[in-house]
């Protein structure tokens, strides 16, 4: 089955997890089946992982990458359309270059090769522009500027695969939402012109084994619980 993978991205509270359910739904009315690959970082982060506490903050991002790439990685083929609430990419916003090709380097996967396994990227504009007082009171541990800034990172990051898309906060989320839906329904018209590829195009069973393997090696030099561990290796669906 051919599927087109779409990544939510944006800068925090921007609606992105809020709205996957939406555009599922929305989806399913034209009728298309659709898989979800929910936010790996805020599952690891309910889990109880805490970066530069009980793991560092590169094993955290590459371990959130191995998860990420095999949800992925499994996911494909088995609906018309997966939406990934963030992406293999997102992870820049949070360490710098080197370190980001130092993950990619350790799974031996390459970025131009994986970029092109995304059919689009929809962008969910951060409210810490226009509502910054509301953004503080959801984000107690990040200050609006700080929102801004991680915003427009995610913008770089994407912007090859940012569907053209004009809105603002102020009109209201479900104005916000619509107007995101439409621009994806015509990103997929648009698709099905075109060539799209999946991580199993260039990427085997070994390599999926390789970066599963690579897990349990994360996990047993930092100081996870046992429990946790179990735990993380049931994220893997």
């Amino acid at each position: 089955m051919k599927t087109y993978k779409i990544v939510l991205t944006g800068g925090p509270c921007g609606g992105k997890t809020d709205s996957i359910d939406f555009l599922s739904k929305k989806l399913i009315e034209q009728d298309y089946s659709v898989k979800i690959v929910n936010e790996t970082a805020n599952s690891l982060l309910k889990l109880g992982y805490m970066p530069s506490v009980n793991i560092s903050t590169f094993d955290f991002q590459n371990l959130l990458f191995k998860i990420q790439f095999l949800n992925e990685y499994m996911s494909e083929g088995k609906s018309n359309i997966l939406l990934c609430d963030r992406g293999l990419f997102d992870g820049k916003v949070y360490i710098d270059e080197s370190d980001f090709q130092k993950i990619l380097d350790l799974n031996k996967v390459k970025e131009k090769e994986i970029s092109s396994t995304y059919d689009g990227a929809l962008y969910f504009r951060s409210i810490s522009y226009e509502y910054p007082n509301e953004f503080s009171k959801k984000r107690i541990y990040e200050s609006p500027e700080v929102g801004r800034i991680r915003d427009e990172r995610c913008k770089e990051i994407w912007i090859d695969k940012i569907v053209p898309c004009i809105y603002d906060n102020l009109d209201g989320f479900e104005n916000k939402q619509k107007i995101i839906y439409l621009t994806l329904k015509k990103q997929l018209e648009y698709l099905k012109q075109i060539k799209s590829y999946k991580l199993s195009d260039y990427y085997d069973i070994e390599y999926f084994k390789y970066i599963y393997n690579g897990i349990n090696d994360i996990l047993a030099k930092n100081d996870i619980s046992d429990d946790i561990k179990i735990k993380t290796r049931g994220l893997i669906r």
